[in-house]
């Protein structure tokens, strides 16, 4: 089996083969500016190459062949795999990028849990539906018509994960995709692509055959859109910002080919006045600190009603002053670590700026930490008295920053969640089941977390308006890389 990271100078993975590239560029360590290791510098021809492998394995190769019962055993195969070299993928996490002991459930226990659920879907999962009898008409009268659903693999796919919870994301296509018979070629992240290119170690080993799955790193913007153009591509997996989204949207309407987006968010957490608001204040304020503040589904904007505004700002800015220890991501006390890079800092620096020149009161944070002269820090930031019409509450900062907004009846709240361009997630604090769901109901969102419960398997996961198009995890993220046949046939057939 080759490696890709022979003295840490790392290959791509196209059609069964480490390929180096003349070209390299650093991979940086956040925490300490340090450059940790040499990822390859992919051309638009090596992913022309990878593209090319992935279709001759769709359309002539032995992967066509294989069983939903294959699929299932080699899903497992690399569940087992990296479950065995988890301390690998941990060190590779930690080192680029930053992320705390705090988010390793889901950067690495919930990639095995699914890689085992998209397995075991594979073999309950029906390929061939039947369908009731119908009837035809003939010149004699009619005759009987069986129907069949049959759900053919969508073909090859281009997979473009984020780098900010990069397995996981990873996986998310991965595991349908290969429990379809689909093949793929993942293009990822150049801020942090060591992780896709480690996996694919697990992917050779397992004894995946040559050209079902492809990695493809590379600094240039051309590789994204050499699979977005690209006719051999059938569909493409995005996860990242709107605006790259869209540009990949324009790319494949010239070949139609099937688009999968998962987006932005700026999602709402409503507060009701029955919840107690020492048990919101960690979860209100956890944008602020959990993998410093870089999900798309995290609730950075917190309703509370406005007699309890004042409280709830004063509790959170408590706990995140006396808990939320910032620093070096190795450390397990750690719970704020860096952000991914310089110019991420910077944007999120000017969001401040913005919000506390539109009228927000800057409750806590919003500086680099005194004691942490490098790395990519910022400390857990709270704005409080924000209004929904702020770039604060309305863009997607994408770091340790929460708003907090008051409201003066629930029918309010529900408005002001509503008023985004987003709609990824968001999440409700009530102690009545029954209320909170029938106001989730009311709720622009792909998701809704009622007293904190999140189902990261078998629940769909995408969004609302600019918050993306199709669904990833349980069966509906199976049915992203399906096309839909239908099959009929006369009595006499």
């Amino acid at each position: 089996m080759g490696n890709s990271s022979d003295n840490n100078v790392y290959k791509n993975y196209i059609d069964g083969k480490w390929v180096a590239t003349p070209d390299t560029f650093g991979i940086i360590n956040p925490a300490t500016e340090d450059i940790v290791a040499e990822a390859p510098n992919g051309t638009r021809e090596d992913m022309k190459m990878a593209i090319a492998a992935a279709r001759r394995a769709f359309d002539k190769g032995p992967w066509r062949q294989t069983t939903p019962q294959d699929r299932s055993k080699i899903l497992h195969r690399i569940a087992d795999l990296l479950h065995e070299r988890r301390r690998e993928f941990r060190k590779l996490l930690i080192e680029t990028h930053g992320c705390e002991w705090v988010t390793h459930y889901i950067n690495l226990k919930m990639p095995v849990q699914l890689l085992r659920y998209y397995a075991d879907l594979a073999l309950r999962f029906e390929f061939d539906q039947m369908l009731p009898l119908g009837t035809a008409p003939t010149q004699n009268g009619t005759m009987a018509v069986s129907s069949m659903v049959h759900r053919q693999p969508v073909g090859v796919c281009g997979l473009i994960p984020t780098w900010n919870f990069p397995l996981y994301v990873t996986v998310q296509k991965f595991g349908p995709l290969i429990a379809a018979g689909c093949t793929g070629v993942t293009k990822p992240s150049p801020f942090g692509p060591l992780v896709d290119l480690l996996f694919a170690e697990l992917v050779e080993e397992a004894g995946v055959p040559a050209g079902v799955y492809n990695v493809v790193a590379g600094e240039s913007p051309d590789l994204g859109i050499e699979l977005a153009e690209s006719p051999s591509i059938d569909k493409i997996s995005f996860t990242g910002s709107v605006e790259t989204g869209k540009r990949i949207m324009s790319s494949a309407a010239a070949t139609l080919k099937r688009v999968h987006l998962e987006l932005g968010g700026k999602s709402a957490n409503l507060i009701l006045d029955d919840w107690n608001l020492n048990e919101a204040a960690p979860y209100a304020a956890s944008p602020a600190f959990f993998h410093a503040g870089q999900g798309c589904a995290m609730n950075t904007r917190v309703l509370v009603s406005r007699a309890r505004h004042d409280e709830l700002v004063e509790k959170m800015s408590v706990f995140v002053q006396a808990f939320v220890q910032i620093g070096d991501p190795n450390d397990k006390s750690v719970m704020l670590g860096p952000l991914i890079r310089e110019e991420r800092r910077a944007a999120v620096e000017k969001y401040i700026s913005t919000g506390k020149a539109d009228g927000a009161r800057l409750v806590c944070g919003g500086r680099r930490p005194e004691h942490l002269k490098k790395g990519y820090f910022l400390e857990p930031t709270i704005f409080s008295n924000v209004t929904n019409d702020m770039r604060i509450a309305t863009d997607e900062i994408f770091g340790p920053v929460v708003s907090v907004i008051p409201y003066d009846s629930v029918e309010e709240a529900v408005q002001i969640a509503n008023d985004s361009s987003f709609g990824l997630f968001g999440g409700i604090l009530t102690k009545d089941t029954a209320r909170a769901i029938e106001i989730a109901k009311q709720i622009r969102t792909g998701g809704v977390s009622i007293g904190g419960a999140l189902n990261l398997l078998e629940a769909p996961f995408g969004g609302f308006k600019q918050s993306g198009i199709g669904r990833e995890c349980g069966e509906f993220g199976l049915h992203e890389y399906l096309e839909v046949q239908a099959i009929s046939w006369g009595s006499g057939g």
